[in-house]
């Protein structure tokens, strides 16, 4: 008989794997499942395509890769569930929350929600130069600076690339991913 502590952990297990196996799909849409879960999917599979400076630390496992929700959580408690028991790049994955830009400590990949868009420059010039993913699902904020902004096209979640934000940070960007988005500002070459 499994108590409930594992009871829940294979719970979340099977809710993870349905979502990523959702995700592979081709005529997925979000009426499958809730937004929420498949966003917070999106998030560890952006993961596989970004290539982080040796200064961000991402091959050492001993340390949590550290995911910031800046503003009003659109998840609910589906990312701390989601994370809960898996890993992102082989690390334990670390949720925070914060309300304020000042608030923004080490993080691999900060969310900033929608009610955020008073604070986005602010928010985006704290960490200009450093090696952190920018993720919103706000419409609008790619062409601000934001790194990739989930949206809803379709009834599917889609997701948007600012090309340039992307190739002037300290993060690089697999073309796989480049060519799965929507390109909002491409990156014209400075030679």
């Amino acid at each position: 008989m499994k108590t409930a502590l594992e009871m829940k952990s294979i719970n979340r297990k099977i809710t993870l794997a349905i979502a990523f196996l959702l995700l592979l799909l081709p005529n997925f849409s979000r009426a499958h499942t809730s937004e929420a879960v498949i966003k917070a999917a999106f998030l560890e599979r952006f993961t596989r395509f970004i290539e982080w400076p040796e200064e961000a630390e991402i091959d050492d496992t001993t340390k949590p890769f550290i995911i910031t929700v800046i503003g009003e959580n659109p998840f609910g408690p589906i990312l701390s569930e989601f994370y809960s028991s898996s890993k992102i790049r082989n690390k334990e994955v670390e949720i925070r929350y914060i309300s304020k830009p000042g608030e923004i400590s080490d993080c691999h990949l900060l969310f900033i929600s929608g009610d955020e868009e008073d604070s986005l420059v602010n928010t985006l010039n704290i960490v200009s130069g450093k090696p952190v993913l920018t993720v919103s699902d706000t419409e609008g904020f790619a062409e601000q600076g934001v790194h990739i902004n989930l949206y809803i096209a379709d009834e599917k979640v889609r997701f948007e690339i600012n090309e340039t934000a992307i190739r002037n940070s300290s993060i690089n960007v697999s073309s796989h991913l480049l060519s799965a988005a929507k390109i909002v500002k491409p990156y014209k070459d400075k030679q």
